[in-house]
């Protein structure tokens, strides 16, 4: 097996080696990371600037870009498009909830899969043990189970695993509902002009039954799938049936005429 294995922590990301000591017992095992930390990058891809490729040792490579780049430079560039599997992390904190819509980490495995290929983001959820061995231990079993189902094309896993010695088991969840701080902190710098932090350190969330979220406070890992598509089918549909949009389309119609 042929396994792409990215992050958006850099070379420097603690999940990194001890993920990676578990996948070369798969497979062969291709590492390319940003060559800086890039967390919250989200599904962004550089467009405007080159990107550079630095081979640190065999099969390990930086890339100055995001993790989605990596990923897509990885397949398409350095393993030219024989790949079996796309692993990002172990990320050094939580993607749960809306998480995923910001995560480097989650957006590397989204790429893979838009590339058509199975993939899987894995991460830490931190408790001050910081015991990444045996997250990636938990992400070979849960990679080993999935090598024997058939995931469907543009799909993939978001993994979560509490950060205790006492996992309860795993969970198959949805996505729960991320409650984020909202204050914009203003600050002065040596020089009179202001800046601000726009991220707050304060994270909550819903902990409905069946989620991710409530999984992880429960000490189970979290195992959530996860798809390219972000169509709305519910309400697709309930669009469909509007009459308002009925009565827009002869409205554009007279003007495409004109």
């Amino acid at each position: 097996m042929r396994i792409l294995l990215s992050n958006d922590d850099g070379l420097s990301g603690r999940g990194l080696e001890p993920m990676i000591s578990k996948l070369k017992k798969m497979g062969e095992v291709f590492v390319i990371v940003p060559d800086t930390e890039k967390s919250a990058s989200s599904h962004s891809i550089t467009l405007h600037s080159p990107i550079r490729l630095v081979e640190k040792r065999k099969n390990v490579y930086t890339v100055t870009g995001t993790p989605s780049d990596c990923v897509r430079f990885g397949v398409i560039g350095i393993m030219k498009n024989k790949v079996d599997l796309v692993v990002s992390g172990i990320n050094d904190g939580p993607n749960l909830g809306d998480d995923c819509i910001y995560s480097g980490t989650v957006a590397a495995a989204r790429e893979g899969a838009m590339l058509g290929l199975p993939a899987i983001a894995v991460s830490l959820v931190p408790n001050g043990v910081g015991n990444f061995k045996l997250a990636a231990d938990y992400a070979a079993r849960i990679i080993k189970i999935i090598k024997k189902i058939n995931m469907p094309k543009y799909s993939f896993l978001n993994v979560n695993v509490p950060d205790t010695d006492a996992i309860r088991g795993i969970e198959i969840t949805r996505m729960g509902k991320r409650i984020y701080d909202e204050d914009i902190e203003e600050r002065t710098d040596p020089r009179g002009y202001k800046y601000y932090w726009i991220a707050g350190e304060r994270l909550s969330g819903h902990l409905d039954s069946g989620t991710d979220m409530n999984a992880i406070k429960n000490s189970y890992i979290s195992v959530t799938p996860l798809k390219v598509d972000q169509t709305d089918y519910l309400f697709l549909e309930k669009l469909k049936k509007q009459k308002i949009i009925k009565g827009i389309n002869p409205v554009l119609s007279a003007l495409a005429r004109k």
